[in-house]
């Protein structure tokens, strides 16, 4: 899992909004750091990675909520979308992975199996013994696990692109110029005076 990127200029004496800016800016510029993998399906851990840099942004956002106002509530629900989406991809990740896992134990079993079978196995049984391995019953674990295994790569598929889709629709709406906006510039905000305040 990626570090996250330290805060470095936090200003005890200056406002909440301001040290809220400056973490938002550092957030903001991890999570775009990986807007390179996004076209890449295959960058299983670096999109799982920016799953977790879609955490920080969306616990930043929320941490300082009252700074952000509504701007910063709808820049909440785009980045949580993104988290769900890479959250569904991450789980078929996972999946395929411990799949995986056990259909190679399963065959390394059933080659050690069929090597001693062949060891003592006499001339006339070899046939037999070829014939089993290379059509194997439909009981054979290995079919169940090899379409089970099909199945999650399809929903892993399908999960990427709807991922990709919603990264996509968001970029368009100018979802990381409106970001860049609440890190550069104060929301206004009730005041209990009944003013405004930065």
């Amino acid at each position: 899992m990626s570090r996250a990127w330290p805060v470095e200029d936090v200003d005890p004496e200056a406002s909440v909004a301001e040290n809220a800016r400056k973490v938002l800016a550092v957030r903001i510029a991890e999570y775009y750091s990986y807007a390179p993998v996004v076209p890449h399906p295959e960058l299983s851990e670096a999109l799982h990675d920016l799953r977790i840099s879609a955490k920080r942004l969306r616990y930043t956002l929320e941490l300082f909520r009252p700074q952000f106002g509504e701007a910063g509530d709808r820049q909440i629900d785009r980045v949580k979308a993104i988290q769900e989406a890479l959250g569904a991809l991450h789980d078929r990740d996972v999946r395929i992975a411990l799949i995986g896992d056990e259909l190679s134990r399963v065959m390394a079993e059933q080659s050690r199996r069929t090597r001693q079978e062949i060891a003592e196995a006499s001339p006339a049984a070899l046939v037999e013994i070829a014939t089993a391995a290379l059509r194997p019953p439909p009981d054979d674990p290995r079919r169940g696990l090899i379409a089970l295994l099909g199945r999650e790569h399809a929903g892993r598929r399908a999960a990427y692109d709807r991922f990709r889709k919603l990264w996509a629709r968001y970029a368009g709406d100018g979802m990381r110029a409106e970001l860049v906006g609440l890190s550069t510039s104060a929301v206004a905000h009730a005041d209990p005076t009944g003013g405004t305040a930065p």
